[in-house]
């Protein structure tokens, strides 16, 4: 039966052509029709997007392209009715390469990378940053050191002065030491993050990106439709229906104490002067509620529990200062930092539903999820780990179906840091 116009999952291949061209830009090639899937993913741990496309082909694309591992790809899709989304990629490598018992189809994945990747890996040098914010010293790192194809699209503003000397790195080495350090001038935890979108590069607090785009979880929330799996649950154009899910972490007892998420102490010591400087503490009793939440204000852990491990600190840790220089301020929210990371990863899920050009990692989604119960009917909705979560991971999904078109799924990893409802009703 032929599919009708909008089902859901439908996508658009701009102009049929995903382009296959040298490194230089001097061959291209249509590669449309040998694409069976390709994927693009987009994390707030990378520092660019990624991708796979899975090939299958016997016209010996390899020797007479020929492939080598440098060539370049350029893709642009769309969900109807949505934005239209641009890559261009650089192909990495390679890999998995079979072909079938006739010799007749061939079939790997192009590994693939952004081009301001490669620049990087190119890319060695020594340098002094002095008398630089965090964020400045970040922008003189990506416009000035790596000067890359990617516009920095958003940089937090921060405190404390980036005074420090880097010998023979990678500029994305720079980013990682400038991200673990940076202190934000609004939010405890100074959980910066630097990464790609199909937009830019960013670099902000993940308490920023919750509190900018928790506003934009009522238009993206995604339900999983039980009483309608079957009847019309696959031909509605409803892209919002959670086709499947798991989850990934549902926290730690023990762990989490020993990696300093209950209570934690910083003390620092000036290597100059030989002096101890008060030390910084977190108590998650009280200083849960210094952070921005996604939606309510309930702590995942009972009263009982915290006062139970609250009684001494599960980890005490020594930051080195160095009195003879401006006040970098990072050893100041280091406390917040670690427990905040722990608590961002107690409650994870990972998700698939139909594809949707808009959404982009970081975006704050509303989950609705209903009780565990043996019944067909519908049930009622869950009232701790449901409504808001942040994106930490996504991957654009686009396989081929028999009849040449492609199919568009989202794969999401969110987590939640705190609970919805601390009620049990």
């Amino acid at each position: 039966m032929a599919r009708q116009a909008n089902d859901a999952g439908d996508v658009i291949i701009v102009g049929d052509t995903i382009t296959l061209s040298k490194f230089n830009g001097s061959k291209e090639m249509n590669i449309h029709n040998l694409v069976r899937r390709f994927d693009v993913f987009e994390s707030l741990d990378n520092h660019t997007v990624t991708a796979d496309f899975y090939i299958a082909e016997g016209i010996d694309l390899v020797n007479e392209f020929p492939l080598g591992g440098e060539e370049l790809i350029k893709v642009s899709f769309q969900t109807p009715g949505r934005a239209a989304i641009n890559y261009n990629f650089l192909i990495e490598s390679v890999v998995a390469m079979r072909s079938n018992e006739q010799s007749n189809m061939r079939y790997y994945i192009l590994r693939c990378t952004t081009k301001d990747f490669l620049l990087n890996s190119s890319k060695v040098f020594s340098k002094r940053y002095k008398d630089k914010l965090y964020h400045e010293a970040l922008f003189d790192c990506i416009n000035n050191d790596l000067a890359g194809e990617v516009e920095l699209k958003t940089n937090e503003e921060t405190k404390g002065q980036f005074d420090y000397v880097v010998n023979n790195v990678r500029p994305f080495q720079v980013v990682d030491i400038i991200k673990e350090r940076a202190v934000s001038t609004k939010y405890k935890s100074s959980t910066f993050v630097f990464y790609q979108d199909n937009r830019g590069y960013h670099f902000q607090t993940v308490e920023k990106l919750i509190e900018d785009r928790k506003s934009e979880a009522s238009e993206k929330k995604f339900v999983l439709d039980t009483s309608n799996r079957l009847s019309d649950y696959g031909k509605d154009i409803n892209i919002r229906n959670i086709l499947s899910y798991e989850t990934i972490s549902q926290g730690s007892s023990v762990g989490k104490v020993m990696r300093g998420a209950m209570r934690n102490q910083i003390r620092q010591f000036d290597i100059h002067r030989g002096t101890y400087y008060l030390k910084e503490e977190y108590n998650n009793s009280s200083d849960h509620t210094k952070f921005v939440k996604t939606d309510d204000p309930f702590d995942f852990n009972s009263a009982d529990y915290n006062a139970f491990t609250t009684k001494l600190p599960g980890m005490t840790r020594m930051a080195v200062k160095d009195g003879t220089r401006q006040e970098m301020e990072h050893n100041k929210n280091i406390h917040f930092q670690r427990a905040f990371r722990e608590r961002m990863f107690q409650y994870v899920v990972r998700f698939r539903t139909y594809g949707d050009t808009n959404m982009r990692v970081g975006d704050v989604v509303n989950l609705d999820l209903p009780i565990i119960s043996g019944t067909t009917t519908e049930r009622p909705r869950g009232k701790i780990f449901v409504s808001n979560y942040i994106c930490t991971n996504l991957k654009h999904r686009c396989e081929k179906q028999d009849d040449g078109r492609f199919n568009h799924y989202l794969i999401m990893e969110v987590a939640k840091p705190n609970q919805f409802n601390k009620s049990l009703g």
